[in-house]
């Protein structure tokens, strides 16, 4: 599968103050474009609205911050925090997201197209009534995560973490779980979910519980 890569400047604008920034972004209202946006902190600040694009986020802190109905086209997120922030209703299109903490935040009917996201903790992330095409995810913790009536579509994995995460109403057709761990996932009462999914012998063997069978 091809994953789109951000198309990015390979000389970005270096933004030294992005408080500064924010403020003339709401002034103006205009897009943030061609930056890289490094050791910035912000905790509980509001984004909400604004459009990223060709970004480079680096070591960037941005704590219960609010991203709702943002825009994120060309960006790259390396060695990032963004834990426990809003980005529901958001968009998010030719992004990587490397090495970065995205705990616990909420991405609620959200539309994600040719992601990638490698050594990542996602723990406890909502991600529930998410559109996502093209979403490469390799060595990332997705436990307790939230995945709930989503639209998946080439979605690859490769050592994943997804114990106890819920795929309620989320059909895992053509999703190949086989280097993945899925232990304790949350399904539907009739396990529709799991139909046309790939697993390997010793998933199959634990999903087999959920029929009710004993395997020998």
């Amino acid at each position: 599968m091809k994953i789109n890569k951000p198309e990015m400047l390979e000389e970005l604008d270096y933004v030294e103050d992005i408080t500064l920034l924010l403020e003339q972004v709401r002034e103006l209202e205009i897009d943030i474009e061609n930056k890289h946006i490094k050791d910035a902190y912000l905790t509980a600040e509001a984004m909400d609205g604004i459009d990223f694009n060709g970004i480079l986020f680096e070591n960037c802190k941005f704590v219960d911050c609010k991203f709702e109905k943002a825009s994120f086209v060309d960006a790259v997120f390396q060695t990032c925090d963004l834990s426990n922030s809003n980005f529901a209703n958001g968009y998010f299109k030719r992004c990587e997201f490397l090495s970065c903490k995205w705990m616990g935040s909420n991405l609620y009917n959200s539309h994600l197209q040719h992601i990638s996201i490698k050594d990542c903790n996602l723990r406890y992330m909502n991600l529930d009534k998410t559109s996502m095409s093209f979403i490469h995810i390799l060595k990332t913790d997705l436990s307790n995560a939230n995945i709930s009536e989503c639209k998946l579509k080439s979605w690859e994995l490769k050592e994943v973490l997804l114990t106890n995460s819920a795929f309620f109403k989320t059909s895992l057709r053509g999703v190949d779980f086989t280097e993945s761990e899925i232990t304790g996932i949350i399904l539907s009462n009739n396990y529709a979910e799991l139909q046309g999914a790939i697993v390997n012998v010793l998933q199959a063997a634990e999903l087999a519980k959920f029929l009710g069978v004993v395997v020998k």
